[in-house]
């Protein structure tokens, strides 16, 4: 096992094209998968390529971890997130300082992201259904009715007179857009799995290498073993005995939710989406507040504030915040930390999901108007505490005195008596 050291250095080298597209392309597709952190890192690796964007200098991890304010471990995790995921390489040289080469490449392309299996049930699993589509609608081309429209493009050969074509010489280092595809090793046995169902429900001829892939992809993603993937490929089966891709696809889905109480557990380790953060450019304390609402998933930001790890009612809390309720990773950071500051560090179930509520209601979605609710409810407590209380009449608590009545007070009465006849 390689063990990383603050004073090991590295060089970055560019393998792709790194274009603001790209970046648009990192936080919104790849970061609800692997987090900020591994986004950050691979930003912050682009951030020290020299000024054609090709190589780096020697640079020491110290500085990397003073860069990005994670320790070191953090920053393992965050460069095993992006290898896995075909952004980035790692090599390695060992000496009394060692070195490291990180080879940056670039994100796929969105429309490769949406027809692989394993990246679009990742992202899909990450954010919800919802948030899922409004991310799949921001890439779509719009399609303009051309049908009435005459093609009047010009060929190449009504522009450019015939030419004598050179010999290419050496171009495979020349810059161009360079992706790796993601590598991963299966997790089931396919043959094993494809023998477990009769011969005569399944076309075993239809099966072909997208349909293996998908198949892979599904039970990696799923921790699913062979029996499981034996069951959903035979309720996926067509009148033609094949595979339904799109059928396999949603039953596996539909396979974990039931397993999993039908929540999507991994939202408690994610953040603000990035659509909805606020741009800051100043570093005021309020900004570095909302910073850290923001990027802190509320499982981080809760057991910051434990100093360990989440107990099993703590993590139901953040479940029913995150997925029973809704609210989005940034609110429920908010909202936590106003209980615990008004509650005396106390999580009281009741008290937050009546709190929850009341802010689903008020439609809350960003940090900045969850802070605002939350500094306009603890203005009103201030204002109830140190009201001052109102006085009580005289007569309360006090002790009525009795006397006996005397004989001309009998006598009056009795002619008050008389009188009312």
């Amino acid at each position: 096992m390689v063990i990383l050291m603050p004073a090991d250095t590295f060089t970055v080298v560019n393998r792709t094209y790194i274009t603001f597209e790209n970046n648009n392309i990192l936080t919104m597709l790849y970061q609800p998968i692997i987090g900020s952190s591994a986004i950050s890192l691979y930003l912050t690796l682009a951030s020290y390529l020299d000024r054609k964007q090709i190589i780096s200098s020697d640079i020491t991890h110290h500085t990397l971890i003073k860069s990005m304010h994670i320790n070191i471990d953090k920053i393992v995790d965050a460069r095993s997130s992006l290898e896995a995921l075909g952004l980035l390489k790692t090599y390695y040289y060992e000496g009394e300082v060692s070195n490291y080469v990180y080879e940056l490449y670039s994100p796929l392309e969105p429309y490769a992201f949406f027809k692989d299996s394993l990246m679009a049930t990742l992202l899909k699993d990450s954010v919800g259904i919802n948030e899922y589509k409004r991310i799949k609608e921001y890439f779509k081309i719009p399609t303009i009715d051309l049908s009435k429209y005459k093609n009047i493009t010009s060929s190449f050969n009504q522009v450019f007179d015939t030419v004598n074509v050179i010999d290419l010489e050496d171009v495979d280092n020349i810059k161009r857009e360079n992706r790796q595809n993601i590598a991963y090793e299966p997790t089931i046995d396919l043959d094993n799995v494809l023998s477990l169902i009769p011969s005569e429900m399944i076309n075993l001829r239809s099966i072909n290498k997208n349909t293996k892939d998908l198949i892979y992809k599904l039970a990696l993603v799923y921790n699913y073993d062979d029996n499981q993937m034996r069951d959903l490929i035979m309720n996926s089966l067509d009148e033609s005995h094949k595979i339904d891709m799109d059928k396999l696809i949603e039953l596996a889905r539909k396979l974990y939710r039931f397993e999993n109480n039908n929540s999507k557990i991994s939202l408690i380790y994610k953040n603000q989406p990035e659509y909805l953060k606020t741009k800051l450019e100043e570093t005021s304390d309020k900004n570095k507040m909302i910073y850290r609402f923001e990027t802190e998933s509320p499982y981080e930001f809760l057991a910051s504030k434990d100093g360990c790890e989440l107990s099993k009612e703590e993590t139901d809390i953040l479940k029913m915040l995150l997925i029973d309720i809704g609210l989005n990773p940034g609110v429920t950071n908010v909202l936590l930390d106003y209980v615990l500051k008004t509650s005396e560090n106390k999580l009281v179930k009741s008290y937050i999901e009546n709190k929850a509520l009341e802010w689903k209601r008020r439609n809350v979605k960003t940090v900045v108007d969850a802070m605002g609710i939350a500094k306009e409810e603890f203005g009103k407590r201030l204002v109830k505490k140190n009201k001052p209380k109102k006085a009580e009449p005289t007569w309360i608590n006090k002790d009525i005195e009795v006397s006996e009545a005397t004989e001309d007070d009998i006598k009056a009465f009795k002619e008050r008596l008389k009188n009312m006849e």
